[in-house]
């Protein structure tokens, strides 16, 4: 594996912050997804902010600095989100949705749909079976 280069426009808080989001939004009754799965957002996640304009990547961050900040708040924990279990991660983003905040929880769970629901794994778990072919049940 060829190791990365750090890259200048999106820090390391930042991607520790994404993968403390995107393990509690995805994670299920067994859990958060692979860490390999979270692994490939973040480099999907790092490429679109590197390629984005200066606007996007500010609304984007400034929406996860939101949520790591104000989000264990709602569970009465002190931030960062990242410093919580993941069981607590989701019941915070939950009630942060549920709040005036929640346009910051909807813009980063909205990226990361995004970016998750490409992921190969994700798309055969989920039965997608991708463009051009019928997916009608002929009898």
């Amino acid at each position: 594996m060829v190791p990365r280069v750090p890259n200048a426009l999106v820090p390391p808080s930042t991607l520790a912050a994404l993968r403390a989001v995107a393990e509690a939004v995805f994670s299920d009754e067994q859990g958060p997804p692979p860490a390999a799965r979270i692994d490939w957002v973040l480099v999907e996640f790092e490429d679109f902010l590197t390629l984005a304009g200066s606007r996007a990547r500010l609304v984007l961050r400034a929406a996860l600095f939101a949520v790591t900040v104000l989000a264990p708040l709602f569970v009465f924990s002190l931030p960062p989100l990242r410093h919580l279990s993941v069981a607590k991660r989701v019941l915070a983003l939950e009630r942060m949705e549920a709040s005036f905040a929640s346009a910051a929880v909807l813009a980063v769970k909205a990226f990361l749909c995004v970016l998750y629901y490409e992921h190969p794994d994700v798309q055969r778990e989920v039965g997608y079976v991708g463009r051009g072919h019928d997916t009608r049940v002929t009898p």
